[in-house]
């Protein structure tokens, strides 16, 4: 006899709604939707087939939002007793399922709701079993071994004691936060989704480089988090069992406040084929639901710079005010049948953030005098010497000048200035509304999401310097709808349906524009989008000026999911796939203004260039026009196979076949030397073209489909004593990893959509005529898709292309580990984590180049670069490629204390080591750039906690202000990042411009961690052992040779709850994070053409910031 698939309590039925608005079309010839309607615009369909669903005979759920209960039931002697009736009952809903025993004493409960459970048994001649204290938990594969007496069945055998601590069902190991850490754990910002970063083997990426920042449409919250090495954008996250990604980045979009979250769960290694769409890790986070009693909270919290420590580069404490506000409330409709929950919070932040440190001309400078320069200055028209580094004021540029007009003299050594930049203005709001209803044979359940943010951009009034990047409105919206159905006692039906949309968009905040400051180009003012002007000046070892541009980023996805369960013997059976459907539109006059860097290859300093007017490099190009849909496909089938009571196998094997997507209006364009369009005939010969009426030679997605992603998996899972205490665990699996629909923008940014253009040696008043091509703006402005007329003006850029043999990113992972509790509540875990990345590619980092100028001794100049590429008809030609290579290795240790008498414990350290091949330094050689990866983290140590100080008897007064107290701590140590050391000039004389330096041995760079904070931040590494990369090379220091910072903060809460009321606790809440005021420096500069910023760290992370707050909970 098989194991028994439960079959639901009596409920009666009615049909939840979501509410959905309305859908209504867009208006995409303005931009005005961003403050206004945000509906599901192009859903239409979407939102009926949602309607359909919820009144369907067969309903959705999904494995991502619950738990399974299984175990053995056996007398006293340890003879399996089959037969025997097994009941579970939530004690907070009613809710309640019931199976019984197969011929080994076995049970299993596939999926049940999340919550708090009492367990009975009852077998004719032995007395009722009842358990009651079990908790389980989303993605929980909780055992039980249920002893009976002998006795009558009348009489009851109680015991309170949870599931065991120990999984023995599952080789997928992972790391739950439950309800009580969620809500009392000091969590900057109250962001749900960092508790991602409490669990072993986790990293913020986003500290060695915000790799997301550059693009549109971001809502804050959004974060780079790596899990095991598998590296960034591999962590799929589930809201509800509903995707919950931003798949034009591949992170997650913003999630609920931690008092709407019921819990969090992170599967980081060998999870089974039933999850895709991610290498690296699954988080599952489950927000609350009503029960049979009402409950809810209000609060507010509150912080003021005045309380804050001063960053360390900051001359003043922060202007910080910040509120954040809201409330909570869930309950009963219809008790022990259908529930509500609702939450709503509101964030105000008003700041003026100082210690901005840059690098600005002297008065002395500005006048042409660079005599305080140990460097001789060349002219970079005759390559003489400047005598006495005297630049004559005839030579100095007009348009130079007009921009010094916005910027600041030094007011500290040097070149330094230190300032503060224009005050910030945020606005957030959520609500969320969810409904719950248990049926007969199903369960039903919708929720929907509602999450709005504003961040106008300042446009500063005399300090060009203090413009920032930061000018940003974005608006997200989720719906999740879960249905269980169970077909027969051993056959469920389950499925999910999500729906995502996120749109938003950047802002400008430049005074002026390019053509203003005198500079002969056009800018998006002129194009048919009308939009402000935007500013990019980068001089390096001196300044940059980005202050954006307008954008308007609508996108977004829906999933569908099905999973069949067939419960046959010993064996768990799943079969299922999924459908994510994602789409991107986009409206962006990104780069339509231009960008020019001075890095002084052309005189020798880059402000020195800057004052002549002459630029290293300039890119102009048409805007980014985008309107690309595609899907992905997922298809599995798992056996989760209970081979005896002490082995659990698990099975699996997933397909996830990849089509690319594509741009619709037939933005897609390939690289085949010599071929020649017939879409576009006068296209230089090269230039092929896909889309539905694409090129011969060009896929319509620009690569071709990877049809053979099979995806084998196994798991183990193996009891090695018989009190169920020890267990050892591991697994092997391959991985495939979607490509991020944001890879796809350089397609659009190609003529004769949108050209680019790049040049080098310019002038900054007229680049183009100094460049000698006509000035293809604002003509060839988008958004355009012209016809077969089109022209081209040469040599044009084609910034990205796809290898047509790109193969999907494939990570091989594999993992050991053996567990033990100890006593009733602790339980501890070492484990070995390793994976290969094989066809790796990520859009973060650098692609190939394809079209480098060759170099030529004697005869290569940087004058002369684009003379010698191999194509003529092109600048730089871009590779996507998945060429790339990874390797990991980790020693992880895990201890955890289960919530029991008033404390819980989570500490984890894990050693690891991570290689990889990424930058395409040089074009020709791969392996030049293996080395260790920029997010290896060698060691990596976190510690947190609740501990509920106990209660003392005291004096009714003494114990209303000495009881009640909490004390909550989250401690995180990490090693630095690996950084390079970049020469910061294409002495390559390739184009290309990513050398690194020479190293000329002699002494360890690394100078020591342990030093003064004022010697750090001045000369961190040994500087005098790096000099130019010689002429024709791509350098000879190794990448990634230096580590910068350690990362040490401690974060703690003090809480004190009094009781105001019966059903009423009112809490005070004092956090600190970084309660120690750890000076945490980000990476030093590491570019050698900086001049004396070379060495030196200019910035830091957040001093102590002190967070009041008042809640009620009732």
């Amino acid at each position: 006899m098989g194991l028994r698939q439960p079959s639901p309590a009596a409920a009666s039925s009615s049909d939840p709604r979501v509410a959905c608005p309305r859908p209504v079309e867009p208006d995409t010839s303005r931009f005005s939707m961003l403050l206004g309607d945000y509906k599901f615009m192009k859903y239409r369909y979407i939102i009926r087939y949602l309607g359909l669903m919820l009144l369907s005979v067969i309903p959705m759920f999904a494995q991502y939002t619950t738990a399974s209960l299984g175990g053995t039931v056996s007398d006293a002697s340890g003879a399996a007793i089959p037969e025997a009736q097994v009941t579970v009952r939530n004690v907070d809903t009613g809710f309640t399922q019931t199976t019984t025993t197969d011929g080994t004493g076995a049970f299993l409960f596939s999926r049940l709701p999340i919550g708090n459970y009492e367990l009975q048994c009852e077998k004719s001649g032995f007395a009722t079993y009842l358990q009651t204290g079990i908790r389980l938990t989303v993605n929980q594969a909780a055992s039980q071994l249920i002893t009976m007496q002998v006795g009558q069945v009348a009489e009851r055998l109680t015991v309170e004691a949870d599931a065991e601590l120990v999984t023995t069902r599952t080789g997928t190991v992972g790391q739950l936060v439950n309800e009580k850490q969620i809500v009392e754990l000091p969590l900057n910002g109250r962001l749900a989704q960092s508790l991602v970063f409490l669990a072993a083997g986790t990293v913020d990426l986003g500290r060695n480089g915000c790799r997301i920042c550059g693009h549109g449409g971001v809502y804050p919250g959004e974060q780079t988090a790596g899990v095991n090495g598998a590296g960034m954008g591999q962590v799929n996250y589930q809201l509800d069992g509903a995707g919950h990604n931003d798949t034009y980045l591949n992170v997650n979009v913003p999630f609920p406040n931690p008092d709407a979250v019921q819990e969090f769960n992170l599967e980081s290694t060998n999870f089974t084929a039933e999850y895709g769409n991610a290498a690296g890790g699954i988080v599952n986070i489950v927000t609350r639901s009503g029960t049979n009693q009402v409950h809810g909270s209000l609060f507010h919290f509150l912080r003021n710079g005045n309380l804050n420590a001063r960053n360390f580069f900051a001359p003043a404490q922060d202007t910080l005010k910040r509120n954040q506000f809201g409330g909570s409330i869930g309950g009963p409709i219809v008790k022990d049948k259908l529930f509500y929950f609702g939450t709503y919070q509101g964030t105000t932040i008003r700041s003026e953030p100082a210690g901005r440190v840059v690098f600005v001309p002297t008065a002395a400078e500005r006048r042409g005098d660079f005599s305080g320069l140990s460097r001789q200055l060349v002219d970079p028209l005759t390559r003489q010497p400047f005598p006495n580094n005297q630049i004559p004021q005839s030579r100095i540029s007009p348009v130079s000048q007009y921009f010094l007009e916005w910027i600041p003299l030094p007011n500290r050594e040097g070149r330094e200035a230190n300032f503060p930049t224009t005050p910030s203005k945020e606005d957030e709001h959520q609500f969320m509304t969810k409904v719950d209803y248990n049926l007969t044979r199903h369960q039903i359940s919708g929720r929907y999401f509602f999450t709005d943010f504003k961040r106008p951009a300042v446009i500063p009034t005399d300090n060009l310097l203090a413009a920032t990047s930061s000018g940003n409105i974005v608006r997200v919206q989720n719906v999740a709808v879960n249905h269980t159905f169970t077909i027969a006692p051993n056959l469920m039906l389950a499925s999910t349906f999500g729906l995502n949309r996120q749109r938003g968009g950047s802002r400008s905040s430049a005074p002026f524009g390019f053509p203003d400051a005198g500079v002969r180009i056009a800018n998006a003012s002129q194009s048919a989008l009308k939009a402000p002007p935007e500013l990019i000046v980068n001089v390096t070892g001196a300044f940059s000026v980005s202050t954006n541009h307008l954008g308007d980023f609508d996108r977004g996805d829906f999933t569908i999911r099905e999973n069949l369960t067939w419960i046959k013997g010993g064996h768990e059976l799943h079969f299922g796939g999924e459908a994510v459907r994602v789409s991107n539109h986009i409206t962006n006059t990104f780069r339509m203004d231009g960008n020019f860097t001075f890095n002084g290859q052309l005189s020798g300093d880059g402000l020195a260039d800057f004052m002549l007017g002459r630029a290293s490099s300039f890119i102009q190009g048409g805007g980014e026009f985008k309107y690309l849909k595609g899907t992905r496909w997922g298809f599995f089938v798992q056996d989760n196979w209970r081979v005896n009571q002490r082995l659990t196998l698990n099975l699996g094997v997933r397909w996830d076949p990849y089509w690319p997507y594509y741009d619709r209006d037939g933005r897609v364009v390939c690289f085949s030397p010599g071929a020649q369009s017939r879409r576009y005939p006068n296209a230089p010969a090269g230039m092929l073209y896909g889309g539905d009426n694409n090129d011969p030679g060009c896929p319509t997605g620009g690569s071709d489909p990877n049809i053979a992603n099979i995806a084998p998996r196994i798991g183990f899972a193996y009891r090695l004593t018989n009190d169920n205490r020890t267990a050892i665990r591991g697994g092997f699996g391959y991985f495939f990893t979607p490509i991020q629909t944001s890879t796809f923008n350089p397609f659009t940014n190609i003529a004769p959509f949108a050209p680019g253009f790049s040049f080098v040696d310019v002038a900054f008043e007229d680049p183009y005529g100094s460049a000698g091509v006509q000035n293809p703006f604002p003509a060839q402005y988008g958004p355009r898709v012209p016809g077969p007329e089109a022209t081209f003006v040469t040599p044009t850029e084609l910034r990205a292309v796809f290898d047509p043999n790109f193969r999907t990113p494939l990570l091989t992972s594999w993992s050991l580990n053996i567990e033990r509790q100890f006593g009733a509540d602790w339980v501890a875990r070492i484990g070995y984590v390793g994976n290969k990345g094989t066809w790796f590619f990520s859009a973060a980092e650098n692609s190939r180049e394809l079209n480098p100028a060759i170099y030529i001794p004697g005869e290569s100049t940087i004058s002369n670069t684009q003379a010698r590429r191999r194509y003529q008809s092109f600048s730089n030609i871009g590779f996507y490629e998945s060429g790339n290579n990874t390797n990991y290795h980790s020693l992880v240790l895990n201890l955890e204390k289960r919530y029991g008498r008033g404390l819980t414990v989570l500490a984890n350290y894990t050693w690891s080591k991570k290689m990889d091949d990424y930058g395409w330094t040089n074009p020709y050689d791969r392996r030049f750039d293996y080395a260790l990866s920029r997010e290896d983290v060698t060691h990596n140590l976190k510690f947190s906690n609740v501990w509920q100080v106990p209660t003392m008897r005291l004096p009714k007064g003494l114990s209303w202000a000495l009881n009640g107290w909490m004390l909550n701590g989250i401690v995180t140590w990490q090693s630095g990042f690996p950084f390079s050391v970049t020469a910061g000039r294409d002495n390559s004389l390739t184009g290309v411009n990513r050398d690194r330096a020479d190293y000329i041995g002699g002494g360890n760079p690394n100078l020591g961690y342990d030093r003064p904070h004022g010697e750090m931040v001045a000369r961190f590494f040994d500087t005098s052992l790096f000099v130019p990369n010689a002429t024709g090379t791509f350098g000879n220091s190794g990448r990634n040779i230096l580590r910068g910072p350690r990362f040490f903060t401690t974060d703690m809460g003090f809480l004190k709850n009094n009781r105001i009321a019966e059903q009423y606790t009112l809490q005070f809440r004092a956090e600190f994070f970084n309660v120690f005021n750890n000076v945490n420096f980000n990476l030093p500069n590491s570019n050698l053409s900086s001049g004396v910023q070379f060495g030196q760290i200019t910035s830091a992370l957040d001093p102590r910031i002190l967070q009041f707050g008042l809640k009620l909970l009732f």
